[in-house]
């Protein structure tokens, strides 16, 4: 009987499909439709591909698969797996290489204090023969591998010079290294990830607001973004003037220095590229009183209307779910709209929310109630579906930083990010790196190549990607026009290019 039975079970979908031709034919138009009605809310849905373009499609599209295929059979994928094993592997893929060339437009999440080149600095530093370093374990007021230029005898107990230590230690800069940046052992090795995070802030700091060498270090993260195909560049940054040296150790230089530091920097990266843009949004540490953050929101509004060009916007950063809440701030935030008019000054709100795995973490509601341009991370914004509406019919960006959610534990495998389907739900994101310095990689090629293959966009999705990152950067309309012709003419090289190099 059970022969019998598994006989009919076996024949069933056979004599079924046979005898449905019609009725599955009806089912595959009904199946395209839905498909069909998806695709045309993707965020990319309006994008038409010249012949050139679809022709690198193709190309791209096929190397991509032959990828994909390989993970499949190997049961390894690199964008679920620890970033650090792979990215060796990443950077030998031709995706990758592509991705170097591709012209990427702006990149509008980056921390200024930890935007560059981790070897750079400790070679800076082991050159700078005033710089110290914090050489014994870490307590409640210094953390080992702190860095900070002292005149000879001034130094706390504890600060070496940097010629003692590495004449006594051999491996001293590599030691160096590893303290300013993240590896394949942080998430093995770290009970509190965030806490080494801010560590690594606490020990570069003072080595880059470091009066002679601010100038040169932000020059080197610039070029560095510039190689990688990035033409605007907005720095989250206290916009005041932090630098110090030895004749002022406790900083006091007038903010108009730092001004014209940003100045220069600015001017000889557009000697380079004329379309290259910078821009300033001040930040401040969620975790302060309300009191400290007005007096912080009053002071920011001053340097809006003195320095217009420059500084664009307010933030507050540092860790979501261990600072204060958004709401905890609101009062303050809402006093701003008199402060504007009062001073004739607009200062737009880009804030840090939903970096958080915890549903109990609210704070994206505040951000959309408080007029928010652009939301920094997002990550959790898909536990809210009113508020994805909104985050639409607003117009806000989504700043999404796939590696950084990685490394820092929001998320294993990026084929899960939520910001697949954001953009799949028609809202606009764009592709940013926050602290690639302590991530310990260079550029946005590797952010591009991970999302890229994780949730297998084609050449429209990444063309998107690149234009809202100019169309959603803050910039004026004139200056944005010109951003986006400069950066269609480029792309449209790099297509060119790439097919003739493929």
């Amino acid at each position: 009987m059970k022969k019998i039975v598994l006989t009919a079970l076996y024949l069933f979908p056979i004599l079924l499909f046979s005898q449905t031709d019609t009725d599955f034919e009806q089912y595959l138009k009904q199946r395209n439709a839905l498909m069909s009605a998806d695709s045309a809310l993707y965020f990319d849905a309006k994008v038409k591909l010249s012949k050139s373009e679809e022709a690198l499609n193709q190309l791209m599209r096929s190397e991509q698969k032959q990828l994909l295929d390989h993970y499949k059979n190997t049961h390894f994928f690199p964008p679920a797996r620890d970033f650090y094993q792979s990215k060796k592997h990443i950077e030998g893929t031709k995706i990758f290489q592509v991705l170097q060339q591709m012209p990427k437009g702006g990149i509008l999440h980056l921390h200024q204090l930890a935007m560059g080149d981790a070897q750079w600095v400790v070679e800076k530093a082991m050159a700078t023969p005033e710089m110290h370093v914090y050489w014994k374990e870490s307590n409640d007021t210094y953390v080992k591998g702190q860095m900070r230029a002292y005149s000879s005898g001034d130094a706390p107990e504890g600060f070496r010079p940097v010629g003692e230590l590495k004449a006594e230690v051999p491996s001293f800069p590599t030691q160096l290294y590893r303290l300013i940046t993240f590896d394949e052992g942080i998430d093995r090795d770290s009970v509190d990830i965030w806490y080494e995070f801010e560590a690594i802030f606490q020990r570069i700091y003072s080595f880059v607001s470091y009066r002679p060498i601010f100038p040169e270090y932000l020059n080197r993260g610039l070029d560095i973004l510039a190689q990688d195909g990035i033409q605007h560049v907005e720095l989250r940054m206290p916009f005041r003037n932090r630098m110090y040296d030895l004749e002022h150790p406790d900083g006091g230089l007038p903010v108009q220095e730092f001004a014209q530091t940003l100045e220069r920097a600015l001017h000889r990266q557009r000697e380079k590229d004329p379309a290259f843009t910078m821009k300033v949004i001040h930040t401040n540490l969620r975790f302060k009183s309300n009191a400290m953050i007005w007096e912080d929101i009053q002071s920011a509004v001053s340097m809006k209307k003195r320095y217009p060009d420059w500084l664009k916007g307010y933030d507050l950063v540092a860790e979501e779910d261990n600072g204060e809440a958004t709401l905890f701030h609101a009062k303050t935030f809402l006093r701003l709209d008199s402060l504007e008019k009062e001073r004739k000054v607009n200062l737009p709100l880009y804030l840090h929310d939903g970096e958080s795995d915890w549903a109990s973490i609210a704070n994206l509601y505040d951000a959309i109630l408080l007029g928010t341009r652009r939301i920094g991370h997002g990550f959790n914004l898909f536990r809210f579906p009113n508020l994805i509406e909104q985050v639409k019919r607003n117009n806000i960006c989504i700043e999404v930083n796939p590696l950084s959610n990685q490394i820092l534990g929001y998320l294993r495998d990026l084929r899960i990010h939520p910001a697949g389907t954001y953009l799949r739900r028609g809202v606009d994101c764009t592709i940013s790196s926050d602290d690639p310095l302590i991530f310990d990689y260079q550029g946005l090629s590797y952010d591009f190549w991970s999302v890229y293959m994780a949730w297998e966009l084609d050449l429209a999705a990444l063309k998107q990607l690149c234009r809202n990152s100019l169309e959603h950067a803050a910039l004026s309309e004139e200056e944005k026009t010109e951003a986006l012709a400069a950066w269609e003419e480029k792309w449209n090289q790099f297509v060119e290019q790439t097919i003739a190099n493929w």
